[in-house]
């Protein structure tokens, strides 16, 4: 159950980067060097696919090993559970529209889809850690911190880290705060704050003319009646351009890499699953009962 060193390894991108790019770069060739870190990246993806399976699995297990309070157990099974697969879905749909060596420009329906995965991606991390902090407040909290507004519980925050009954998970997790409040801070796409974005393409000067070509070409077909000749145009000018594997978040912040950040996000959240899991699982021979 608890995440072994390889574990850990195989969700950080610099591990993978060492192995699969940095010894095959040349100054100066950027084909080739391109073609190793999306190497690398690529194997990030599939290393942070089977943690996520894995955690997946274990979460469930968990069910049949601990006596959960009735609390603790609905947070795991509807909570938990729910959004590990969730993440998961979202992850699988985004890597396969758009990997690390695509370079072709999105269509419309490409991009609303991948946009919609990343969303959704992160508010179900963040949900995620909301939940196992629940899981660990109903299974071993005192009673004053099952009181607190739903609000004011989470693992990275002052009612968790001060509860007695939680103080091995909590410092287990302080590694992780600075990243939690990364994420919450820049790529947080909350009802309150801006949803997160991936262009389509970027335009180079010479791309922005054939743009114009096409489109007053696809205006003379459509005027002509010219159906066919018009879709092909269409599927000609949505080709112009690059996709170029950044996101955005507030248009005022800089652009970010879609790769490694997303994956590296979604492993430092496993990370954090398998932190409490195993938690949960070596306190659970003493499993809490009703304070």
């Amino acid at each position: 159950m608890p995440f072994n060193e390889f574990g850990f390894q195989e969700v950080e991108y610099q591990k993978l980067y060492r192995q699969f790019a940095a010894p095959f770069l040349i100054e100066g060739n950027v084909e080739n060097n391109l073609y190793f870190i999306h190497e690398a990246q690529q194997n990030h993806i599939y290393g942070v696919n089977n943690a996520l399976l894995e955690l997946t699995g274990d979460a469930l297990t968990l069910l049949s090993r601990i006596a959960f309070t009735p609390e603790a157990s609905h947070f795991l099974r509807f909570g938990v559970m729910r959004r590990l697969r969730m993440i998961d879905s979202s992850f699988k749909s985004f890597q396969a529209v758009v990997p690390p060596n695509r370079t072709v420009p999105l269509s419309q329906e490409q991009s609303d889809r991948v946009c919609h995965d990343l969303n959704a991606i992160y508010i179900d991390l963040l949900g995620l850690l909301d939940n196992y902090a629940w899981v660990a407040v109903h299974q071993h909290g005192s009673a004053a911190t099952k009181a607190k507004n739903a609000l004011s519980v989470g693992l990275f925050k002052q009612a968790f880290a001060v509860d007695p009954s939680l103080k091995t998970v909590a410092d287990a997790l302080q590694p992780f705060s600075d990243w939690e409040r990364d994420v919450k801070t820049r790529r947080n796409p909350a009802a309150h704050r801006m949803p997160l974005y991936v262009p389509p393409a970027a335009l180079t000067p010479e791309d922005v003319v054939e743009v114009e070509r096409f489109e007053a070409l696809i205006s003379q077909a459509l005027h002509a009646q010219e159906f066919e000749k018009m879709d092909a145009l269409r599927e000609g000018r949505r080709r112009v351009g690059t996709l170029v594997p950044k996101f955005l978040h507030d248009p005022g912040e800089p652009a970010i890499d879609i790769y490694p950040t997303v994956p590296e996000d979604i492993g430092q959240a496993v990370k954090i699953g398998r932190t409490v899991q195993t938690f949960l699982l070596e306190t659970g021979a003493s499993a809490a009962q009703p304070r």
